[in-house]
């Protein structure tokens, strides 16, 4: 992952105090735009270590959370947009700890996340009439 964290920047828009927006082309194969809600603390955390990767060459195996969320908005099927909720992070996937969770889109397993995913049998022809309820 070589990058120059200027050209990063171009991915990323600020849509208001709290959220960012992170562009389709940010990471490879981007099907949708990632969106990441964070308070001030944790946005200088996040361009932190978007910074460091960048000084780092992009060598080993740490993925910032920014880079996280755009991988979660490659795989075929995702809809809308990947989103970083406010305790994003991206330490639980540290792919030198032998005992880390392996996956490739990351979906909370770290304990007390607060984020689960539930995938119900349904089609996106079955929740469009009902949406606005579901919301």
């Amino acid at each position: 992952m070589n990058c120059c964290y200027n050209d990063e920047l171009h991915f990323l828009e600020k849509i208001n105090k709290k959220c960012w927006r992170i562009k389709k082309g940010f990471m490879p194969n981007m099907q949708v735009e990632g969106v990441c809600y964070v308070n001030d603390g944790l946005e200088k955390l996040m361009f932190e270590e978007l910074r460091n990767a960048c000084q780092d060459g992009g060598v080993g195996t740490f993925l910032p959370a920014m880079k996280q969320i755009g991988t979660v908005a490659a795989p075929p099927g995702i809809v809308l947009r990947s989103i970083g909720l406010p305790d994003v992070h991206s330490e639980d996937f540290d792919m030198n700890d032998p005992e880390a969770v392996v996956s490739r889109d990351g979906v909370g397993f770290d304990v007390n996340c607060g984020v689960c995913l539930l995938r119900p049998n349904l089609d996106e022809s079955d929740v469009q009439p009902v949406k606005e309820q579901l919301v």
